[in-house]
C-alpha cells in the first residue's frame, strides 16, 4: 500500500510540474512602455480578474463593464496577438476565458488603425 501511495504522489507532482511549466509560470512579463495598453497586457498575462478590472477602469471611462470588456477583448492586441489569446498563451486561463466570452462572434469590417496595442517583454522559464 505504501508503494502505491508514493507512486500516486510522484505522478501528482509530475503532472503539477508539467502544468506549471506550460502555464508560463517562471516567466516574467514587463511592459515595454508606460502605455496603459501594455500595462493591461501584463495584467492579462499575470493577474486576476479583479486586477484586470482595476486596470481597465483606469483606461476606459464607461460605467458599463460589459462594454469595457467588449472593447478590450476585440480591440487590444498584445505583442501582435489578441489580448485573450495572449492571456491564454501566458497560462492565465481564468482571465483568458473571461475575455474570450466578450469576443464578437460575427465578422466586421473595421479600421485596423483603431486597434490598441501593447508591447510586453517576456523573459525566463
Amino acid at each position: 500500500m505504501n508503494i502505491s501511495k508514493t507512486k500516486l504522489l510522484l505522478v501528482a507532482i509530475a503532472l503539477t510540474t508539467a502544468n506549471l511549466a506550460t502555464a508560463g509560470i517562471g516567466k516574467s512579463y514587463i511592459a515595454n512602455d508606460n502605455s496603459m495598453e501594455s500595462k493591461i497586457c501584463v495584467v492579462a498575462a499575470t493577474g486576476s480578474k479583479t486586477r484586470l478590472n482595476s486596470a481597465v477602469d483606469q483606461i476606459l471611462s464607461t460605467k458599463m463593464m460589459h462594454h469595457k470588456y467588449t472593447l478590450l477583448a476585440n480591440k487590444l492586441s498584445c505583442n501582435g496577438m489578441n489580448v485573450a489569446d495572449f492571456a491564454a498563451e501566458a497560462g492565465n486561463v481564468e482571465v483568458a476565458s473571461m475575455l474570450k466570452s466578450y469576443r464578437t462572434k460575427n465578422v466586421k469590417i473595421r479600421d485596423l488603425a483603431a486597434n490598441y496595442t501593447g508591447s510586453v517583454s517576456v523573459s525566463g522559464e
